[in-house]
């Protein structure tokens, strides 16, 4: 007699069906259209946070933020120390960690903490996902890229981006642009295969 059972046999399928939801993450079956923005969230002494560009896609955006931290004139001991505060992850309850969030037209506010839907449950209106986070740096400078998905499309008018790193000095800052921009090329993402 076994205690555990045997595994259940391998899908021997070649390739899967499997979609993932469309809230969670933009299609990686489809090339978005890109719009640059290049506007900057908040500076600080040590901090710049940049929203550089949306990637649009036929059913959502995908907005990306650049975080460059620099050295100055802080101690060597003290830079090392403080680089784990710069990776800092999102959906953590400290009150001094990174946080990013939207405002959409119609005043629904979404915060990039909160899960996006439960699974195989699609969200009421409009939700916002983590889709990235990747950087590199020296002894002098970090370099951090961001993203958040935001599904379905954003309803016409204003797109506020706002962010806050209290760790860093950042205090609730926002960028406002206009959807309609966003809205007209989503119609020129394209699939990337053909079946």
């Amino acid at each position: 007699m076994n205690f555990f059972p045997a595994d259940p046999p391998e899908d021997e399928a070649e390739g899967s069906a499997r979609v993932p939801e469309p809230w969670w993450k933009p299609s990686d079956e489809e090339l978005p259209a890109t719009f640059p923005i290049g506007e900057t969230i908040a500076v600080t002494e040590r901090v710049a946070m940049i929203l550089t560009i949306a990637r649009v896609y036929g059913n959502g955006v995908e907005l990306v933020v650049e975080r460059r931290i620099r050295r100055g004139n802080t101690r060597r001991r003290d830079w090392r120390e403080m680089q784990p505060r710069m990776h800092d992850r999102f959906g953590r309850s400290d009150p001094e960690r990174l946080r990013y969030g939207v405002v959409l037209g119609d005043d629904q506010k979404l915060i990039l903490d909160l899960p996006p839907g439960l699974h195989r449950v699609a969200p009421e209106r409009h939700s916002l996902a983590h889709t990235r986070g990747s950087g590199n740096g020296s002894e002098d400078f970090y370099t951090f890229e961001d993203g958040m998905w935001l599904w379905p499309l954003p309803p016409e008018g204003p797109l506020e981006v706002v962010a806050q790193w209290p760790a860093f000095g950042v205090q609730e800052s926002h960028v406002v642009l206009d959807s309609a921009p966003l809205l007209a090329l989503a119609s020129q993402a394209r699939p990337l295969w053909d079946s």
